[in-house]
């Protein structure tokens, strides 16, 4: 009977260490960058010193050039566009240098490089494939590419307007702004075609989605035309039922928080908030950075209300970022790479 005991104690306690074993593997940390705030630092055009730092929001420290700090000091590259995370892959587009760098995104380690690409903007899924943007050239129409995100291959790509730009996957369908016109591509991804153009003001950038299901473009106006527009459009219908004009040029990102009741955007160094509902712009910022030299990028964690502003500080050296709570309170500021332009929270 003793034996009988121990064995069941043994086999026991063999069961519970590999329970927690699992448990430790499944719910531990994936790596140093698995919990905070990827920050895309653009760099200066031609110097190649584009980077990600990395925001963990609970010490408030910064890790500098977490690509090169990994990658035994290899440089991103020219011009960092931007940075989408799928599963636990990020893809990261650098524009001037004609690439999208793979990389795990817990550990940024280099996992793949895209080329073959052209001015490449930003990265997207639907239907487990791979979208990406390219400008190609000024004066010829843009694209968008199909990716195979298993081999990371290039399978088709679709000729869009000139400019292409950011994208929004609603169901099977890829809303792609083209910036340098006033219209937007709608790509089915069932046959990866483009099934409908749809006119907006000029120079329209990024999409959110608010509380009703309608689709939201901002559009920075044409060049010195002081004609930006916030667009709402009708999903069901393709079509456009609202524009709020400006009588000003605006940068062309956008953000929502939770609610998707509210739109924020900035020009300067001010970010202002508008209610979906509004029919005219806000008139007063939600909060205005004195001591910014001028807001270069947007975005919201939606998981606390905190929103994240990019000041590029001219380009004249590293930036630095700014956060506030949703009522436009402060929060804090840290340091950042050299032109802060977007956020990924992971």
């Amino acid at each position: 009977m003793k034996k009988t005991y121990l064995n069941f104690f043994v086999v026991l306690l063999a069961s519970l260490f590999l329970f927690l074993s699992c448990d430790e593997s499944d719910n531990g940390p994936k790596g140093d960058f698995d919990n905070g705030v990827l920050v895309i630092n653009e760099g200066n055009f031609n110097a190649g010193d584009g980077s990600v730092s990395f925001f963990d929001p609970s010490t408030k420290t910064t890790t500098e050039d977490i690509f090169g700090l990994v990658n035994d000091g290899l440089a991103l590259g020219d011009v960092v566009q931007s940075m989408t995370v799928v599963g636990d892959e990020a893809y990261i587009v650098v524009n001037n240098d004609n690439k999208v760098e793979v990389v795990n995104v817990n550990t940024f380690e280099a996992l793949h490089t895209i080329i073959d690409v052209k001015l490449p903007r930003y990265f997207a899924t639907a239907s487990g494939k791979g979208y990406l943007t390219e400008w190609v050239n000024f004066g010829e129409p843009g694209r968008v590419s199909v990716v195979n995100l298993t081999t990371h291959e290039i399978t088709k790509t679709i000729t869009t307007d000139l400019g292409a730009e950011n994208m929004l996957v609603v169901g099977d369908k890829i809303f792609v702004s083209n910036n340098f016109t006033n219209t937007i591509s709608v790509i089915n991804t069932s046959t990866d075609e483009v099934v409908n153009t749809i006119e907006v003001a000029d120079s329209p950038g990024e999409f959110v989605l608010d509380a009703q299901n309608k689709l939201w473009v901002i559009c920075g106006g044409a060049y010195q035309a002081n004609n930006g527009a916030l667009v709402q459009i009708d999903l069901t219908k393709e079509e456009v039922i609202k524009t709020i004009t400006f009588n000003r040029n605006l940068p062309t990102v956008l953000a929502t928080d939770a609610s998707k009741n509210f739109l924020y955007y900035y020009t300067g160094k001010s970010v202002y908030r508008m209610a979906t509902s509004a029919t005219l712009a806000p008139l007063e910022p939600l909060l205005t950075e004195n001591s910014a030299i001028g807001f270069y990028g947007l975005d919201i964690d939606e998981r606390n209300g905190i929103i994240y502003v990019g000041d590029a500080k001219g380009f004249a050296g590293d930036g630095a970022v700014f956060r506030y709570k949703l009522d436009g309170s402060f929060v804090d500021s840290f340091k950042a790479g050299r032109g802060p332009n977007g956020f990924v929270f992971n």
